[in-house]
């Protein structure tokens, strides 16, 4: 009785154990791989229409800037001003509307996966009876904690002042 006691407490620790170094470690680089994509999307439409840009992300700064509500740092494209003035309404409009599509689409992709993979486990426990998914249910909680975290960002994204949203609806001002 006491060794199953054992095991079952240490069962729990291990699940504690990686629900907080998901949430830590884990969960913040990720979200800095979907800014990355983000920012790359608006780095090819600065670079399609010639203006001078750059990327760079400092991967030692990633967790603490992840806990901190006044970083801006997890990553933003810096470019050239001056040509970036020179574009039209629609290139800008381009350019500010790659960065919400290039969220849409990881939104969209990990929404498809989870949603599949959860058919799958129906499938195995209700069709061939086996319940010993926990590593389903891992990547399950990775993803869906991503997907929450993405959406959070995203609607920062879309009403923040200085947001692409913002920046789309005051260059296409007449």
């Amino acid at each position: 009785m006491e060794k199953e006691l054992k095991r079952e407490i240490w069962k729990i620790l291990k699940a504690l154990f990686f629900i907080i170094f998901s949430i830590v470690i884990i969960l913040p680089y990720m979200v800095q791989i979907t800014t990355y994509l983000h920012e790359r999307a608006h780095m090819s439409v600065l670079t399609k229409y010639g203006v001078s840009n750059y990327y760079s992300a400092n991967l030692l700064m990633t967790i603490p800037n992840f806990f901190n509500p006044n970083a801006e740092s997890l990553g933003v494209t810096q470019f050239n001003f001056d040509q970036y003035q020179k574009l039209d309404k629609f290139q800008r409009a381009e350019l500010h509307v790659s960065g919400i599509v290039s969220d849409l689409r990881v939104l969209f992709l990990i929404s498809i996966y989870l949603a599949l993979v959860n058919v799958y486990v129906i499938y195995k426990i209700y069709v061939k009876k086996e319940v010993n998914l926990g590593w389903v249910l891992a990547i399950n909680w990775l993803l869906f904690m991503w997907l929450l975290a993405l959406i959070q960002i995203t609607i920062a994204n879309i009403t923040y002042p200085n947001g692409d949203t913002y920046q789309l609806i005051k260059f296409l001002r007449v």
